[in-house]
C-alpha cells in the first residue's frame, strides 16, 4: 500500500475582512504581513500536487496546519487546491494548532465542515489500512492565545488504549497527529509552548502498543525520518512531513512530500522516499530512485 504525506501547508488569505481579525486572528495577520509571507511560496503547492498524483498513492495524509489562521476562506481555498487528489484518493487530515487558531474556530469545527470527508467527525479515528496495517488519527489541536501547546486529552487516550490492545506483534500501525512525540537526537529539542502536553501519556501506549509503528506528524517546519535504536522503541520509525510551500537557503523550492509504501507483512522492509523538486534534500539512507518531472527523490528507509 503506497501512501503520499503532504506537511504543514499554511494557506493564508492576505486580505480579510477588519471584522473578521478579532482575538489571536489579528495577531495571526500580522506575523503574516510582517514576516511569514515572506518564507512561504503558496504557489508551490501545484507543482506538488501534480506530482502526489504522479507516484499514484492509495491514501493521502494530511498531519495538520493546512490554513494559517483557521479562517473559513482559507479552507475553502486549501480544500479546491486539494480537490485533483482527494477526488480520486482517500485522504485523512487532522487539525494542527493553525487550524483550531481562534477558540470560534474550533467551536464551530470549521474543519470539519469546510474539508468533509477528508476530516473526521470523531476523534480518535481509527480505520484498517489493509489485512495487517491500520491508522489511528489523533486530534490534538487546542486554541490557544499565548501559545501553540497541543492536548490530546484523557477521552482520546482512553479509547486509544481500548483500539491498540488487540493488535499484536504481526500488526502494523500508522499514527497521524500533529504534534511529534520525540525529535531526533541531533534536533533542538521541543519547548514547553510548542509541544505535545502529554506526550508522555501518548508515548508510553504507544511503547507497549506490540505493533510496528510509523509515527506521522507536522508542526516543526524540518523534514526528517529516523528510528530510535537501542531503546524500548525500536519498532517505531518517526516521520516529520515538513512544510511544503516554505522556502529557504536550504530548500529554495520548499521541502517536498513523502511516500511510504506499506510492506503487505509489517515486519518486512518500509521503503520511505522523500520527493524535493530542488534536489537540496538532508536525510538518512540510500541512493535516490529514478526522478521524475524534474523532481528528486531519496529513499531514507
Amino acid at each position: 500500500m503506497r501512501i503520499a504525506i503532504i506537511g504543514d501547508i499554511h494557506h493564508y488569505r492576505l486580505f480579510m475582512p477588519p471584522w473578521h481579525l478579532f482575538g489571536k486572528r489579528l495577531l495571526g495577520q500580522c506575523n503574516l504581513w510582517l514576516n511569514r509571507r515572506y518564507c512561504l511560496e503558496p504557489a508551490l503547492l501545484d507543482v506538488l500536487i501534480e506530482q502526489v498524483a504522479h507516484i499514484e498513492p492509495d491514501l493521502l495524509l494530511l498531519p495538520g496546519d493546512l490554513t494559517t489562521t483557521s479562517h473559513a476562506g482559507e479552507f475553502e481555498d486549501i480544500a479546491a487546491r486539494l480537490t485533483p487528489l482527494t477526488r480520486s484518493i482517500p485522504a485523512v487530515a487532522v487539525p494542527g494548532n493553525h487550524d483550531r487558531y481562534t477558540f470560534a474556530s474550533a467551536r464551530r469545527r470549521v474543519m470539519e465542515q469546510m474539508l468533509p470527508g477528508v476530516v473526521p467527525d470523531r476523534w480518535p479515528h481509527f480505520r484498517q489500512l489493509s489485512e495487517r496495517w491500520y491508522l489511528l488519527a489523533l486530534d490534538a489541536a487546542v486554541p490557544r492565545f499565548l501559545n501553540s501547546r497541543g492536548l490530546i486529552g484523557q477521552r482520546q487516550l482512553k479509547h486509544v488504549r481500548t483500539l491498540l490492545s488487540h493488535l499484536t506483534p504481526q500488526d502494523g500501525l500508522v499514527v497521524l497527529c500533529h504534534y511529534p512525540l520525540k525529535a531526533p537526537p541531533r534536533a533542538m529539542p521541543l519547548t514547553w509552548d510548542h509541544k505535545l502536553a502529554d506526550d508522555r501519556a501518548l508515548r508510553r501506549l504507544l511503547t507497549r502498543c506490540p505493533a510496528r509503528i510509523l509515527y506521522v506528524h507536522g508542526h516543526i517546519h524540518r523534514p526528517w525520518c529516523w528510528q530510535p535504536k537501542h531503546s524500548d522503541q525500536s519498532h517505531f520509525t518517526y516521520l516529520n512531513a515538513g512544510a511544503p510551500c516554505m522556502i529557504s537557503a536550504k530548500h529554495p523550492l520548499g521541502q517536498g512530500f513523502w511516500q511510504v509504501d506499506l510492506p503487505h507483512t509489517p515486519s518486512q522492509h518500509m521503503r520511505i522516499v522523500h520527493y524535493l523538486p530542488d534536489g537540496h534534500f538532508r536525510a538518512l539512507g540510500e541512493e535516490a530512485p529514478e526522478p521524475a518531472n524534474g523532481w528528486v527523490a531519496r529513499a531514507v528507509a
